[in-house]
């Protein structure tokens, strides 16, 4: 049988769903978000989405036990979301995430999506929220997810601003996280933590006091060049077989040719994946700290980005649009290359043999845009 759970790892969704007040516990969120993947743009309206749980371990990357699957859905039947009425503003209902879920003897588990959240995932009009659900799964706090996504609709203003209450509803914190102290210290600043680590958004918290209360609190948004899996990926192309840091316990921590990390003070090969994941994250909390880093990590990615054309084709794209690249001379005449907004060279003609002359310039350091 062909899954349901494809490689797709985006997901889109109504900014009224991502804003509506609902409370879920790490397990249901990371379900919701998983199905809302095996969701496609040709989709005219809810089907009966199949798998097995074998096939949902390689997705969310973790063991589900059938008994932890049962009473996670359990928990999600009974938990539905309020959102508003389209042709009232004050009017609202409340909807199930699931109309129908099935796991059968064979291991096969079917379920679909209720129909009123129709408007919300299928064919969306307006504004909407599109994630890779890789940035969020990892975070271990469900509040850490929801803040991701409500962050990530605004991600193109810069930054999002929220009523301290208003947000606590969104949330549906418990009564012991009224109290800010406890708002702050178990949500935003987790949240923040979280999402710099983790996802593609880079993130800072800012307060507004009255009469030394802080009545609302402010996110700056910007893309992170210094997240997880872009750290990880730096080391692996830069810093191999080199000491990175010393573990807890004082043992040289490195990264082989292959990207897999081992203690430079054994001979085995490499750290198995659950005990090296742990490293990953210890050394990322430490990169400031890194013997190998003599520059930052933006500089380090960077120059990871020489390492190939299609690296650095994606690094001059993103970052030089409408800048000069390189003046070219043909004939008599002089040309100024530039970027197009989508990222093409102005001169279309001699596309490939321009791009080995900026690459090569760029490996030996000369090419002025890189410098400036």
């Amino acid at each position: 049988m062909k899954t349901d759970l494809t490689k797709r790892n985006h997901g889109r969704q109504s900014h009224i769903l991502v804003n509506a007040p609902y409370a879920l516990k790490k397990n249901e969120i990371d379900i919701v978000l998983t199905l809302i993947t095996a969701i496609t743009k040709e989709d005219e309206d809810f089907k009966d989405y199949q798998f097995t749980i074998k096939e949902l371990e390689e997705k969310t990357n973790r063991k589900w036990q059938s008994k932890q699957l049962e009473s996670t859905i359990t928990a999600l039947l009974s938990k539905p979301i309020k959102l508003p009425k389209e042709e009232s503003r004050r009017g609202f209902e409340y909807t199930p995430w699931f109309s129908y879920f099935n796991y059968d003897d064979s291991g096969l588990i079917t379920c679909r999506f209720d129909k009123a959240l129709k408007p919300h995932l299928i064919k969306l009009t307006g504004t909407r929220v599109l994630s890779d659900f890789r940035h969020i799964l990892p975070m271990k706090s469900t509040y850490s997810k929801r803040m991701y996504l409500l962050l990530k609709e605004y991600n193109k203003i810069g930054k999002r601003t929220f009523n301290i209450e208003e947000l606590q509803t969104i949330l549906k914190v418990p009564k012991s996280m009224k109290r800010y102290d406890n708002f702050k210290r178990l949500v935003l600043k987790k949240a923040e933590a979280d999402i710099n680590k983790f996802s593609d958004l880079e993130v800072k918290l800012s307060e507004k006091k009255r009469l030394r209360r802080v009545v609302k609190i402010t996110y700056t948004i910007r893309k992170n060049t210094t997240d997880l899996k872009t750290f990880i990926e730096v080391v692996r192309e830069l810093y191999t077989n080199k000491i990175l840091h010393y573990s807890k316990d004082n043992r040289p921590i490195k990264c082989n040719k292959k990207g897999y990390l081992y203690y430079g003070d054994e001979e085995k090969s490499y750290i198995d994946s659950k005990e090296a994941q742990k490293l990953w994250e210890y050394l990322h909390e430490k990169r400031g700290e890194l013997y190998v880093f003599e520059e930052n990590l933006k500089e380090a990615k960077e120059y990871a980005f020489l390492s190939s054309m299609s690296f650095f084709q994606a690094y001059i794209k993103e970052n030089f649009r409408y800048k000069k690249i390189i003046d070219v001379k043909r004939g008599d005449e002089v040309i100024t290359v530039s970027i197009f907004p989508n990222g093409n060279l102005f001169d279309s003609e001699n596309m490939d043999k321009i791009w080995k002359v900026v690459y090569g310039l760029a490996k030996k350091g000369e090419l002025k845009v890189l410098r400036v």
